[in-house]
């Protein structure tokens, strides 16, 4: 059982979940890689420019970049297990590799979700939510995560369905109002074809054109 599952109460259900963006850890890992492969042109150019340092310049590299070889690793990790979900009872936030720390927000006292999305994140495809809660932390808010108008889509969804908003009656929509003209012409078929008499007729008329 994972982490997670041992999170979710008897019968909620996960309706979606989510991570940061792939594009936050490369570049965090591909600024580390930049700098090892610099670490590395100091460990080779550095001895013969200072000669009186001998082997402190490999050293020294060598261990900075045994570094940021961890850092990375770590940033995978922490990436890998940080998680935002939401069910059809609360939003979770999940993070931690080894100590673990879990946000989670009711549905019920969600007030408002804003959604940010730069250029950027519009074409790799990650954003900003912002939960306005009735909780004394007053403000969620998750950064750069992946798929974030599916991840609002499935909280509002979630959140109707809960308020039990989806199950009422559709609304009517406004039909505009009558046809005039047309009523006029039924009146006078019905007179006509004798179910009305001449003064329910002229009664009926004058109240259809009273609507003008």
């Amino acid at each position: 059982m994972s982490y997670i599952d041992g999170l979710l109460g008897q019968g909620e259900e996960i309706v979606f979940e989510t991570r940061h963006h792939w594009f936050m850890l490369f570049t965090r890992v591909l600024t580390k890689l930049i700098l090892l492969l610099l670490l590395i042109a100091v460990a080779v150019i550095g001895p013969q420019a200072f000669p009186s340092a001998g082997s402190l310049i490999p050293l020294g590299a060598l261990l900075l970049g045994t570094f940021l070889v961890l850092s990375a690793l770590m940033d995978y990790l922490r990436w890998s297990y940080e998680q935002y979900i939401v069910t059809d009872r609360r939003v979770i936030q999940l993070h931690g590799v080894l100590n673990k720390s879990v946000l989670d927000s009711s549905l019920e006292k969600i007030n408002d979700v804003e959604l940010d999305q730069t250029l950027l994140g519009r074409i790799f495809g990650f954003g900003n939510i912002e939960i306005l809660t009735a909780s004394q932390e007053g403000i969620n808010r998750f950064d750069h995560i992946a798929h974030p108008l599916q991840f609002k889509k499935a909280m509002l969804d979630a959140r109707a369905r809960y308020d039990h908003y989806l199950d009422r009656a559709p609304v009517q929509a406004y039909a505009g109002p009558p046809n005039l003209q047309s009523m006029l012409s039924q009146l006078a078929a019905l007179h006509q074809s004798g179910i009305l008499n001449d003064a329910e007729f002229e009664a009926k008329k004058r109240a259809i054109l009273s609507r003008i």
